[in-house]
């Protein structure tokens, strides 16, 4: 207590004795606390409260309370005040004379001291506080009884420290404040703005976070605590291309509209590290408004005030819209996750002998509350998928962007960004960024902080590619951010003219379709689809089409295994397919389907609803891809019927005819077939490119002087292997 002494002592000491007063009016239970009257000692004189004292009582009063006091405890006038007020209050007699007396005290010291400086630190941080919450006068003179109770300004505490209950807190408020219990409870209840703003604790106890600014030890502005102005950098509004392009015409006109007459709600919300802050920060910019951030939702402090709960956010937010301008403002709360989420949480019932007061609060209510009610426009940023949003929340946005994982189109942005901002260009090109962009599926903030220590290693230009590797791999494995695959390109031996495709339409007219598609850009709805299905067993050349499509085209392949978009979880499956026809669509890529018989297996045959959704949701994207996407399948018949219809080109892969195998078998090896070994191959059955390919590289490992019957050889092994895969495929398999 004694850091608000040294700077607040009539202000704390005249409002503790006028709290004191009124509770030795309101109350009339024995006192055990020997201390409670020690509050009267600096301002009662032992000779003047002695002459009080004996000429509000008689002479036979006074010598009856001393006999009664020997049977306890012995007191006479040469006792401290304290003790002798004491003294007096266990005669029940006594007491109400005794509150005269202390009532008389109390005001002449009031009144000698009713010109106390206004100006001091105390009541200017006082006045502060009460200024930037909106608080009353009472709610004031509450925080100040549970202050002086947390400190022990009000000497009767320990008896309530004895007594924890929240009626008795709200019992003993009320006496020291002379009003009623439901008052107080009204006051306290954890919607109303002692609760939210975090003045008292859910126990009604004084927040010792405020301590350091009421003590003066906290300079900044209490507003400080709930929310600041952003002054940072800004990314240009162009940084955000197709994102800006799609969304920026109507938030812009949403928010100019609203002017801070009527709530606007947006809601940013999706991958994490995608630009949800940045792109709320810029928006704020090219509409030439202040943008305020609510004190973030972490188990940290700020300027000494925790903010470690949704509750406290969700006063902060209202602090904030309180303060600011609403037409020249907006507020964004990052990190929203805890508040959106809408779990309900029973409030706390005070129960009294004149009824009871219930007051509930939960997540949903508050923020479906504040929603409607904040009158600047609001920016909500959260990691949290849309459908953990309660529905009835969800509807109270005016508008909401979904925010995919970046693209490699948009990690180039922040690559080339954050290096010309960090002063490295000498150390890196265009093709280098763009590799690395392609490389790691990193965010913004593990862009930002590599080259952050990058620049701080002062790499010569030849290292850089090493290090930046060195510094990336750890941040990915860390986040498990998969890694990227290799460069997409088909195998040197590659051919087009080996492989047994069946159908009339020929290679290269599929290139030409794809070259005619890529050049129409028109958006009817009419357009044809550019989806091919490539089946056939496996080694085929379903891939290597692929690859070749890739480099002939010079378009980028985003490559998905039918295992990496199945997910365990209910609904999973459906949002990874959504990400990964968004990724190909903001890069402007193949998307390749690799293994996809698990995501398109026929319905007809399913047996849990999830296998019935994640077919639909594939063939939605499918309608409404305007890309380009293939498929491959080892079983297509397995396929369900209407995605077989969707798909405009569908290539079966089949086994070499002798042709191809004559023509794999003298590239792969770099020899000429002879007569006899000709016929030999031709008697191989069921053999694939990539049945060349292993017989190969088997040879190379080997270190052996190689000749075409041992490579005859080895493809008789992979033909065999295959049979007996069949065969065993076939048998029924018991115990």
């Amino acid at each position: 207590m004694d850091k608000y002494r040294k700077n607040s002592n009539s202000v704390m000491q005249l409002k503790a004795l006028e709290f004191f007063g009124n509770f030795i009016q309101n109350h009339d239970e024995a006192i055990e606390d020997n201390d409670t009257f020690a509050i009267l000692d600096g301002i009662a004189i032992p000779e003047e409260l002695i002459a009080l004292i004996k000429s509000t009582y008689s002479a036979k009063k006074l010598t009856a309370f001393q006999e009664e006091g020997r049977r306890h405890n012995r007191w006479d006038f040469e006792d401290e005040p304290k003790d002798i007020l004491q003294a007096l209050w266990r005669n029940i007699p006594a007491r109400p004379k005794l509150r005269q007396i202390i009532t008389k005290l109390i005001n002449t010291f009031l009144a000698n001291n009713a010109k106390a400086d206004p100006q001091e630190s105390f009541q200017q941080r006082l006045e502060e506080l009460q200024s930037t919450l909106g608080l009353s006068d009472f709610e004031i003179d509450i925080i100040l009884v549970m202050l002086f109770v947390r400190d022990e300004t009000l000497a009767m505490t320990n008896a309530l420290r004895r007594r924890t209950s929240e009626r008795d807190k709200i019992t003993f408020i009320a006496k020291c404040l002379d009003c009623s219990t439901n008052r107080i409870v009204e006051a306290v209840a954890p919607r109303e703005k002692l609760r939210r703003y975090s003045c008292l604790d859910n126990e009604l106890d004084f927040v010792d976070n405020l301590d350091a600014f009421l003590s003066g030890i906290e300079k900044e502005p209490l507003a400080n605590s709930y929310y600041q102005k952003y002054q940072g950098e800004i990314l240009p509004w162009d940084f955000y291309g197709e994102l800006a392009t799609k969304h920026g015409g109507i938030l812009k006109d949403m928010i100019s509209a609203g002017g801070g007459k009527s709530p606007v709600n947006i809601l940013l919300y999706g991958a994490p590290g995608t630009g949800k802050t940045s792109f709320a920060r810029t928006l704020a910019s090219e509409l030439k408004l202040n943008c305020f951030s609510i004190a973030q939702n972490t188990n940290e402090t700020r300027n000494g005030r925790s903010c470690s709960t949704p509750e406290f956010r969700f006063g902060a937010l209202q602090v904030c819209d309180e303060q600011v301008e609403p037409s020249k403002s907006i507020l964004m709360v990052d990190e929203a996750d805890e508040m959106l989420r809408g779990n309900s949480s029973g409030g706390r019932f005070f129960m009294y002998s004149g009824g009871m007061n219930s007051s509930s609060v939960g997540d949903k209510g508050m923020l479906n509350s504040v929603l409607d009610s904040v009158r600047t426009p609001t920016i909500w940023i959260t990691n949290t998928q849309a459908d953990e949003l309660d529905e009835s929340s969800r509807r109270r946005f005016d508008y909401s962007i979904r925010f995919d994982a970046l693209s490699s189109v948009q990690r180039l942005a922040i690559w080339k960004n954050n290096v010309s901002k960090m002063k490295l260009e000498k150390l890196f090109d265009d093709a280098l960024m763009q590799e690395f962009a392609d490389k790691y599926a990193t965010s913004a903030g593990g862009i930002t902080l590599v080259l952050q220590n990058l620049g701080k290693l002062k790499p010569a230009q030849n290292e850089v590619t090493m290090l930046v590797d060195k510094l990336m791999l750890p941040h990915c494995e860390l986040l498990d951010i998969p890694k990227q695959n290799d460069k997409f390109f088909p195998a040197k031996d590659y051919s087009l003219d080996g492989l047994n495709i069946k159908g009339d339409i020929k290679l290269p007219q599929i290139v030409e379709a794809i070259r005619g598609f890529q050049k129409d850009k028109g958006n009817s709805p009419d357009r044809p689809r550019m989806n091919l299905l490539l089946s056939g067993a496996p080694g085929t050349g379903k891939t290597e089409l692929v690859k070749h499509l890739g480099t002939t085209l010079k378009i980028k392949v985003v490559v998905k295994m039918g295992s990496d978009l199945l997910s365990m979880w209910v609904g999973g499956t459906e949002q990874n397919l959504k990400a990964a026809f968004a990724q190909a669509e903001a890069e402007k890529a193949i998307l390749f389907l690799d293994e996809i018989d698990g995501l398109l297996q026929s319905r007809a045959r399913a047996q849990r609803s999830w296998e019935v959704t994640q077919v639909n949701e594939l063939l939605h994207q499918m309608e409404n891809f305007n890309g380009i996407l293939i498929g491959a399948t080892n079983f297509s018949t397995n396929l369900d019927p209407a995605t077989l219809r969707r798909f405009t080109f569908k290539l079966e892969f089949d086994y070499l005819d002798f042709a191809g195998k004559k023509l794999f078998f003298e590239r792969m090896f770099q020899t000429q077939l002879s007569e006899q070994d000709a016929k030999k191959l031709s008697a191989i059955p069921n053999l694939t490119p990539g049945d060349f390919r292993t017989v190969r590289q088997s040879l190379y490992y080997l270190g052996e002087k190689t000749n075409n019957g041992t490579r005859l050889s080895g493809l008789e092994v992979e033909s065999k292997a295959k049979a007996k895969n069949r065969s065993a495929a076939k048998s029924k398999v018991g115990f």
